[in-house]
């Protein structure tokens, strides 16, 4: 009986093992798949400006009420030369009374000087003691350090009748002004924004998710709205680090080298992205499925020469590194090439090796033939 027993539960273990072993493959079942192709995204340009690289916004030191501007918007100035000044009457009357406290001071330090003398003579024949004479040295030296004092006051007092009149630091162009005569400027207030005409920059606003597309020093193609086809070839040199808050676009500057003339400051341009090198890979999201913080898809083995409506392949499970894209899509930096056939949808249900049926072109709608 007991014999018995145990050849029965050792009977249903091995029935067990063997449905086990024999379990069925998982079902042959239709995807949605699409092949893999490369997307040039320099058809896509945008409208910008040329701006100088260098600029600088010009402004009094101290506050005043402007009388003259001697430059306008597109004037070019030189090194030094004077664009603006202010009404100088109060810092000139500084300036005299601080020549006039000069006089005084170096007056009180004659008398000091004088003064010394006397004592000492009078130190000399024994009238004095020893004690005033060093009192009236002291007091000519608190004179002499008073004419000090007064110098460097007069010296600060005509630096800042100089303030009166703003220069240019350097030669360039006029792109702006701030101010118009009459009106009463604060210190630092702009009066005037000097350009430097060389090196220039073509400055565009892109949407975010392109930002993700560009490589360092990305090549552009420039071109003069008022003349088509005098394009130029710029570098990608500086993006801003952060998207605009309302427009949700990020700012491009395009260092432009050696532009010709059409290329002025302030000239409106058109600028796409250089093809040769801004071709790309692009998935939907519903493409890429993450496991263990890694990105993954599925690439279908099929025979793309088939006509079959029902062509059967496989999938295998592959890692991609991705960034990202426009709305709904990721960019495969890599890990993919043009051609493969990935899948776009269903990817958490699928499984490594599993069989699929893959519609041909027209079947049904289930297949593209790229992204």
């Amino acid at each position: 009986m007991t014999r018995g027993w145990f050849l029965a539960v050792f009977a249903c273990l091995a029935l067990s093992a063997c449905q086990e072993e024999t379990a069925p493959p998982p079902p042959v079942r239709p995807i949605l798949s699409a092949r893999v192709a490369v997307a040039t995204a320099g058809q896509q340009s945008f409208v910008g400006t040329v701006e100088a690289r260098d600029k600088v916004d010009l402004g009094f030191q101290v506050l005043g009420r402007l009388l003259t501007r001697t430059v306008d918007v597109g004037d070019t100035v030189r090194s030094g030369e004077v664009i603006a000044t202010i009404d100088a009457t109060t810092l000139d009357l500084s300036v005299r009374s601080a020549e006039a406290a000069l006089g005084n001071r170096r007056a009180e330090r004659e008398n000091a000087a004088m003064t010394v003398a006397r004592v000492e003579a009078l130190r000399d024949s024994g009238t004095v003691a020893e004690a005033s004479l060093e009192d009236a040295r002291a007091a000519f030296d608190a004179a002499d350090a008073a004419v000090r004092q007064a110098e460097a006051n007069l010296a600060k007092a005509r630096d800042a009748l100089g303030y009166a009149e703003l220069r240019a630091g350097f030669a360039g162009v006029v792109t702006a002004t701030g101010a118009e005569p009459g009106q009463t400027v604060a210190a630092g207030e702009s009066i005037v924004t000097i350009a430097k005409p060389d090196p220039r920059d073509a400055v565009i606003d892109v949407p975010d998710w392109l930002v993700g597309t560009l490589s360092p020093a990305a090549p552009f193609v420039v071109a003069p709205q008022i003349a088509p086809d005098q394009a130029i070839v710029g570098q990608l040199r500086e993006i801003a680090p952060d998207a605009d808050p309302l427009t949700r676009t990020r700012r491009l500057k395009i260092a432009l080298s050696e532009p010709p003339s059409l290329f002025r400051l302030g000239s409106t341009v058109e600028v796409r992205a250089d093809q040769r090198a801004s071709q790309t890979i692009t998935l939907p999201e519903t493409a890429v499925f993450t496991h263990d913080g890694e990105a993954f898809v599925w690439v279908v083995s099929v025979d793309e020469a088939s006509r079959d409506a029902r062509r059967e392949g496989t999938v295998a499970q592959r890692q991609v590194t991705t960034a990202p894209a426009d709305q709904g899509h990721l960019r495969i930096v890599s890990g993919l090439s043009a051609g493969e056939r990935v899948a776009i949808a269903g990817v958490h249900s699928l499984q490594d090796g599993q069989k699929v049926i893959v519609p041909a072109n027209g079947a049904g709608g289930t297949e593209g033939d790229a992204l």
